[in-house]
């Protein structure tokens, strides 16, 4: 899990709250809580599991750490949830998920975000991505299918994690930091050049594609 103490990710069963199981109790407790303080509002309605790997939390610990996010008004998650591979800021190299779609058809499952998305936050998921606003510089978006930014995309953006390389990236306004497709990535001096109209970015061979979106293609 790296050095973060607490790493919250978009699963297709709701929230998934990954503990470090090797950082103190009440490290982690208030860092839960000041992560909840601080996204107030934008996890509302939520269903959520916490995971410290394969370390079992004890019962009170878990019940106190619940507590916690049912203040923000999160709701627990009776359904099973796996466990996705944590996200790191800024990777040398693309991020790979744990699991991916090999080839999107229409009607698959996708994870949609109903917020824009602040510097910091970062949202990971083994098919489709829809945000239904802005990914701001510093956010992070990871998909094993398409993403799909319906406002602004000025973060990082990796669709086709895993290998998918037929993956697409979305974006009314296109000017990420960082954009990936499957093993390949955008240098940043092209990125920055993208013209902020409503695009479809995908690959062909070894390049990236830049086409207008045209709604059923």
């Amino acid at each position: 899990m790296g050095s973060d103490l607490v790493s919250i990710k978009g699963t297709r069963n709701g929230l998934l709250i990954l503990l470090n199981p090797n950082r103190d109790y009440e490290e982690i407790r208030k860092t839960l809580m000041s992560k909840m303080e601080s996204a107030r509002g934008f996890f509302k309605g939520a269903k959520f599991s916490l995971s410290q790997g394969p370390v079992e939390i004890p019962v009170n610990q878990k019940d106190e750490l619940e507590n916690i996010c049912r203040q923000y008004g999160l709701i627990p998650n009776t359904d099973k949830v796996a466990v996705i591979r944590p996200v790191h800021k800024e990777p040398p190299a693309p991020k790979v998920v744990a699991r991916v779609a090999a080839r999107p058809e229409t009607g698959e499952a996708a994870l949609m975000v109903r917020r824009s998305l602040r510097s910091g936050q970062s949202v990971t998921h083994d098919s489709h991505i829809i945000v239904l606003g802005d990914v701001n510089a510093g956010a992070e978006v990871i998909s094993g299918g398409n993403v799909i930014v319906m406002g602004s995309c000025r973060g990082t953006v990796h669709a086709g994690a895993g290998g998918n390389r037929s993956a697409k990236v979305i974006a009314r306004r296109l000017s990420p930091t960082s954009l990936s497709i499957a093993e390949k990535r955008l240098s940043s001096e092209i990125s920055k050049s993208i013209t902020n109209e409503c695009q479809t970015v995908k690959l062909s061979g070894q390049n990236f594609i830049f086409e207008k979106y045209v709604p059923g293609r």
